[in-house]
């Protein structure tokens, strides 16, 4: 559902539409004294590029001012590509989460469709576990997922976001879990700090996050070009 009195167009979509039509015009100009040819496969190309940069601009309009249909495309979007076996991003997650030999409660920050379930398989030691998760579209998600991979232990669904998870009683879990969540939180801080306040003296906490590239490289120009588009597709993500 779209907030009337809410509706934003985000700066990404405004340069979209700019480059757009600023194509139009500069083919014009720059073909003006070329043969009929010459203009009409200019012609042709250049309205197929900016009739895609406008549907790209207008597909991001409509999920950056509807939450509903931006939650739910996330979440099936991450079902389809996160839940996969294999690959090198699950052969370092679940290389990390393995060598934490995870056991007892269990608290994750932003499981999402429960992409972390893969690496518990072979783990019997999980007594308890509770994902704080505002996406409620991947709570079906993670119970399918937790049955599928013969998981037993007792799930906890926590609708909230991680800065608003305040009321679990402090020192009350052995584990916390955050993988590529804080890219896409509010407050970085407050989020470490409901971490810190749950988990007991001696536990452990696992962070696994994305970074930016080094400056001057060409997937930093990459990522600094994509990053506005995937804030929108990707739920917040930075």
């Amino acid at each position: 559902m779209v907030c009337p009195c809410c509706f934003t167009i985000p700066s990404v979509i405004i340069k979209l539409l700019a480059t757009a039509s600023a194509l139009s015009y500069g083919q014009r100009f720059l073909t003006k004294n070329s043969n009929k040819w010459v203009r009409r496969i200019s012609f042709g190309i250049t309205l197929i590029i900016s009739l895609i940069l406008v549907g790209i601009g207008l597909f991001l309009l409509v999920l950056a001012n509807n939450n509903d249909l931006r939650s739910r495309g996330f979440a099936n979007f991450c079902a389809m590509q996160n839940l996969k076996d294999g690959g090198p991003m699950n052969e370092v997650r679940c290389a990390i989460l393995n060598e934490a030999d995870i056991s007892g409660k269990v608290l994750e920050f932003g499981p999402g469709p429960g992409t972390n379930f893969k690496c518990f398989v072979n783990s019997t030691s999980i007594d308890e576990y509770v994902g704080v998760e505002p996406n409620t579209y991947f709570k079906e998600e993670m119970m399918r997922e937790k049955e599928k991979r013969g998981l037993t232990f007792p799930l906890d669904f926590a609708p909230l976001r991680g800065e608003d998870y305040v009321d679990v009683m402090s020192e009350s879990f052995d584990v916390v879990i955050l993988t590529h969540v804080l890219c896409s939180v509010d407050s970085v801080e407050s989020v470490l700090a409901n971490a810190e306040r749950a988990l007991k003296p001696g536990g452990k906490m696992i962070i696994m996050e994305h970074m930016t590239a080094g400056e001057g490289t060409k997937l930093k120009m990459f990522q600094e070009v994509v990053g506005p588009i995937f804030n929108i597709i990707g739920n917040g993500c930075k």
